[in-house]
């Protein structure tokens, strides 16, 4: 009777350290977090795969704004994948709303980007929702479909500015977010993948 009391006392630290390690190791296959240089996730409504930056590049306005959350346009690219079916995307985020019929023009490394016409929502893009977070609720979102070499030159950017024309208490105003960087490595991974 001893023996068995003696395994029983001796076997319960060690099952804990097995479900210890069983726990780290089933954690460490969680998904990857938002904070990656590259995600890919599934819109579980349409169940379209989406490719896309772990963050988006964020562009600050220079122009005095009282609320910070007013400083910042986002900009990020993605791929949908539906079943093998490949279409890139530019979502833009700008924190205002523009000039009716207004669209945001986006700049390369002062070329502009040849951009079609832009839709305003998620579906525009197949997707029940947007791939990134917006920042504000009051954000104005553009979701650009674009091609290869489109995503090669965000990929070789090194100045990003993002052109808007919103409305002021004295008209139109022409309102620039930017951003400079060596070369940010999350736009050039994407663009190389």
């Amino acid at each position: 009777m001893t023996s068995s009391r003696f395994i029983a006392t001796t076997m319960r630290p060690a099952r804990l350290l097995l479900i210890a390690a069983a726990t780290a190791l089933l954690g460490a296959c969680a998904a990857l977090p938002d904070d990656a240089p590259i995600v890919e996730q599934l819109d579980t409504e349409t169940g379209i795969t989406v490719t896309r930056l772990g963050r988006p590049v964020e562009l600050y306005r220079e122009t005095f704004q009282q609320e910070s959350a007013g400083r910042f346009a986002f900009l990020g690219p993605f791929e949908t994948n539906a079943m093998g079916q490949r279409e890139l995307f530019v979502w833009l985020a700008v924190p205002l709303e523009p000039v009716a019929g207004a669209v945001p023009t986006i700049d390369v490394n002062g070329t502009p980007l040849t951009l079609g016409t832009p839709g305003r929502a998620a579906d525009f893009a197949g997707l029940h929702k947007s791939p990134y977070k917006i920042p504000t609720p009051w954000s104005a979102a553009y979701y650009f479909k674009v091609d290869e070499a489109v995503i090669a030159q965000l990929g070789d950017a090194k100045d990003l500015s993002v052109h808007v024309v919103e409305t002021g208490k004295s008209g139109p105003i022409k309102t620039l977010f930017a951003v400079k960087f060596v070369a940010d490595p999350h736009l050039k991974d994407f663009a190389s993948r």
